[in-house]
């Protein structure tokens, strides 16, 4: 009977360290070898196993519909926080506190605040509709406040998700002068979309692997949270640490235990080639010391 590899097999780092020692016997190849490339592996995997995925699906975000969900998310993101004066409501108006701002509000209505009425007008408005917490407001071009406002919604000291607080709010967070600017903004931050993946291929190709990414996952601006630290060349204990700076908490450890169970799996299916190559069965391989360490994962 051929060996198999068993599929959906939660695996930990220390199972995974087991595939790593046996995977080198059974393919006849050094400990360091081995140890090398299925981090680079790794990294890849979690180019795959790291947000945004195409639609939810986990192992999917190597894709180009990935892309496409990131940019959804960024658009999404950005549109719950800022809202242009024209689509703000009366409260919202009352909430930012400012005269001109009621104006630019009742102008874009189609309506006019003038005469000399106009002042007493504003504070009958703020009187009816006012009350609420303060609201921000972003003048015209003023970008560098909106990813001020944006950061500080953000978790991991602004560069990952928004906070809960920020996904539940019901309302924006900041009224801005112009669509328009939220439109360059929106743009501006999508060009980021792929930078947590970025990590993981500058990891990759930091220790020298054999690593594929869509050109989207190798953004510069991800190189500086890579982590790559080369130890194969240890005698008695080959190893190489590969990660992410920001992994962690943007990328969720749930993924990354995905990844290291997906990367076990793709050695068990090489080994159980190898073994049916050789026309070696599992016991026998077992009895040879070669998968005393991982024969119950197959």
């Amino acid at each position: 009977m051929a060996t198999t590899a068993r599929k959906n097999v939660q695996v930990d780092a220390s199972a995974l360290m087991d595939h790593l020692h046996d995977y080198s016997l059974v393919m006849g190849k050094t400990l360091g070898e081995v140890v090398r490339d299925q981090a680079a592996l790794f990294c890849q995997d979690m180019i795959a196993y790291s947000r945004p995925f195409s639609g939810k699906k986990p192992g999917s975000g190597g894709t180009g519909q990935a892309k496409t969900t990131g940019n959804d998310n960024v658009k999404n993101s950005i549109r719950k926080i800022f809202r242009p004066v024209e689509l703000a409501t009366k409260e919202q108006i009352a909430a930012v506190g400012k005269y001109d701002v009621f104006k630019m509000w009742t102008k874009r209505k189609g309506e006019r605040v003038q005469g000399k009425g106009k002042a007493i007008r504003w504070q009958a408005f703020q009187q009816k509709y006012g009350g609420g917490p303060l609201m921000a407001f972003v003048d015209s071009g003023d970008l560098s406040t909106m990813g001020r406002i944006h950061r500080s919604l953000r978790t991991d000291n602004g560069r990952g998700s928004l906070s809960s607080t920020a996904r539940g709010a019901k309302q924006p967070f900041a009224i801005v002068a112009k669509d328009r600017d939220i439109e360059r903004y929106i743009k501006q931050q999508q060009k980021d979309v792929g930078t947590l993946k970025s990590a993981y291929y500058f990891a990759g190709v930091q220790i020298k692997g054999k690593i594929k990414a869509p050109a989207w996952a190798k953004q510069a601006g991800g190189k500086e949270n890579a982590i790559a630290q080369d130890k194969v060349a240890q005698p008695m204990k080959p190893e190489v640490t590969v990660g992410n700076l920001i992994g962690g908490k943007a990328g969720n450890d749930k993924f990354v235990k995905m990844a290291i169970s997906h990367r076990a799996y793709a050695m068990r299916v090489k080994m159980a080639a190898e073994l049916n190559k050789q026309k070696v069965p599992l016991w026998v391989a077992s009895a040879r010391g070669q998968t005393t360490r991982t024969a119950k994962y197959f």
